[in-house]
């Protein structure tokens, strides 16, 4: 009886055993986003295991965001490699209360990626975010477009900074965007000044400034956290009302 528990305990580790085996295998290899992973013919070959247990592995690294896998043409490395949706599991916390602390989180980070992005954003870099933000200035409305513009836009700061786990944590910001795109999207003097804080966040990027980089970053959260407050206010007025 021991015996057969040592070796269904076995049976169960071995697939997060190869799946960790790939993961170094990537990192080895110096495999990038989009790279096809050898076949599944070679892994097993090359791990010496069955091919039920590289293919557990594979499900462990799929649910990890490592590799997607296309049926018909291979398995490939992911483009946002280990970054899950709602990986700090949002969707489980007070939802009343969850586009206000998402703003209190960014308030926290924001404004010192932004400082990092004046000290290490390179021409290309700047370029990137004028690109950006020319595309923004010139849309008269907001509209999930733009709310996904302003994702990118935030995106390309993290960028800015070459701190490969500060890019990382953009999940929680872009979260609250969409979040206050759905809130906002009727307000235009909010998309203004959206647009507005884009243009001196970026201008302060380019010149290198980092204490007006963040001092420009928490201006605009706040504000973009009084817009909802507004909302709210508004919605709250219009209920009451019978509206």
């Amino acid at each position: 009886m021991y015996s057969d528990s040592v070796k269904k305990k076995r049976k169960d580790v071995l697939p997060l055993t190869i799946a960790q085996k790939v993961k170094t295998m990537i990192t080895y290899r110096n495999l990038k986003p989009g790279d096809r992973l050898p076949t599944e013919v070679e892994l097993v070959k090359e791990f010496g295991v069955s091919r039920s247990t590289l293919r557990e592995a594979m499900k462990v690294l799929r649910a990890e965001n490592v590799v997607v896998i296309r049926q018909g043409s291979g398995t490939f490395i992911s483009s946002d490699t280990g970054v899950r949706e709602d990986a700090l599991g949002l969707s489980f916390v007070d939802q009343k209360n969850l586009l206000r602390n998402l703003y209190e989180t960014r308030a926290l980070i924001e404004p010192h990626i932004a400082g990092l992005a004046a000290q290490r954003a390179t021409s290309q870099d700047v370029e990137s975010l004028e690109q950006l933000v020319q595309e923004m200035e010139s849309m008269d409305a907001n509209s999930s477009i733009t709310a996904e513009m302003d994702v990118q836009f935030h995106t390309a700061v993290a960028k800015c900074t070459h701190n490969e786990v500060l890019i990382r944590v953009i999940p929680i910001i872009n979260e609250s965007i969409r979040r206050c795109y759905a809130e906002t999207c009727d307000n235009h003097e909010s998309f203004k000044r959206a647009k507005r804080s884009h243009r001196t966040i970026m201008n302060a990027i380019a010149q290198g400034d980092y204490f007006s980089a963040k001092f420009m970053a928490e201006r605009h959260v706040w504000e973009s956290l009084e817009d909802i407050t507004e909302s709210e206010e508004a919605l709250s007025h219009r209920k009451i009302g019978g509206f």
